[in-house]
């Protein structure tokens, strides 16, 4: 689904707040409006958070060079002909592992960092498109609310209606405008939340693109999508790895620890072995909710679309009597209410569409970067 289907927007409302990058934030001109792509690009490289990632990478590679050192140092003393401690004999059989498994985890969780960061950059980009879809709607219900006041004023000057309709529809009109008002500043909120994943001031102001800049969402694959969790997944990994080390300790405790220590080094690679069996089934169970939550999503959101089209025709209708003076100001406004609260669950209906997409790529361990 292209975004600007997503959508179905000619263009954003009027946000005063909503204007210009600032000019240089990762390259952009001024008055360069920000697609996702770029978004992402600034997220990545304006964020401490992959600084942070960064840093934790490079430390982990400089603790796994300090053990490899101590590993040499041991295997030296032992070449040599000097005698070892306990703890040293230990360092001998797993250090090399132990050292293989600090680097490599470290550069998953940096993969794994930066891709909840793009996705949470993705999210917010998206969230404010939302909020300023909300708002139009917003605005189009107290376009209607005053439409309705009008209709109400000259059916009571003419004689048709009680004043006590022009009175309700004052209060729906009110009623609107604290609604226009809300969303307004949900707006403003939702760009806040991009700017925090952008490394940028909550006040900055932004120009989103009108073009398509989001791709189109794919079709999940159950199978794949599980096979593909259980091989990438962080926690899965991390799993897999504490078993092999486990097990690596158990077998060297067979050579040259007592009953009660073999016994303990046994227990802890059966707890391993429960913990990766674990994190598989929590795996499973998440890609699996999350497909059947996405593939029933067209349909859902065929049938929202039908919806609004009778709710606006049964608003159109009601419309009609009233003017007739066949009509009550109540039928007018429940009429109303429920083609607005029609758009406002399509509308929500089709971001979650996206946004719950994008979980799946990662649920399923597939990388967000370059997308």
């Amino acid at each position: 689904m292209k975004f600007g289907l997503l959508l179905k927007r000619k263009a954003l409302p009027a946000m005063a707040a909503v204007i210009l990058l600032a000019a240089g934030s990762a390259g952009l001109a001024t008055g360069e409006a920000l697609s996702l792509r770029q978004a992402v690009a600034v997220a990545l490289g304006n964020n401490l958070s992959t600084e942070l990632a960064r840093v934790r990478t490079e430390r982990a590679r400089a603790g796994a060079e300090q053990l490899r050192r101590r590993v040499d140092d041991a295997v030296y003393r032992l070449i040599t002909g000097k005698e070892l401690q306990p703890n040293e004999w230990t360092l001998v059989y797993v250090g090399s592992l132990q050292a293989e498994q600090m680097e490599s985890l470290a550069l998953r969780r940096e993969r794994a960092e930066r891709d909840l960061l793009i996705l949470e950059t993705q999210k917010n980009y998206l969230e404010v498109y939302r909020a300023a879809d909300r708002l139009k709607l917003a605005e189009l219900a107290l376009a209607r609310a005053r439409e309705q006041q009008r209709l109400a004023e000259v059916a009571f000057s003419a004689g048709t209606v009680a004043r006590s309709d022009i009175l309700a529809a004052q209060a729906h009109v009110a009623a609107a405008e604290a609604r226009v008002f809300s969303d307004e500043s949900n707006v403003q909120s939702a760009q806040a939340a991009l700017n925090k994943s952008l490394g940028r001031p909550p006040g900055a102001t932004i120009d989103l693109t009108e073009a398509d800049s989001v791709p189109e969402r794919g079709t999940p694959d159950l199978q794949r999508g599980l096979s593909e969790a259980e091989n990438s997944r962080l926690e899965v990994i991390m799993a897999t790895e504490t078993l092999r080390f486990r097990e690596r300790e158990r077998d060297h405790a067979r050579h040259t620890l007592d009953a009660a220590g073999r016994r303990e080094a046994e227990l802890a690679a059966e707890e391993a072995q429960l913990q990766l069996k674990m994190s598989l089934a929590a795996v499973r169970l998440e890609v699996f909710q999350l497909y059947h939550r996405l593939s029933g999503v067209d349909k859902q959101l065929t049938a929202l679309e039908q919806g609004v089209r009778y709710a606006a025709e049964a608003h159109r209708l009601a419309v009609l009597r009233y003017q007739a003076g066949a009509g009550a100001e109540l039928e007018v406004t429940s009429a109303r209410d429920a083609l607005a609260e029609r758009e406002q669950q399509l509308l929500h209906a089709r971001y979650e569409g996206y946004l719950g997409y994008l979980s799946w790529l990662l649920a399923t361990g597939q990388r967000l970067e370059g997308r």
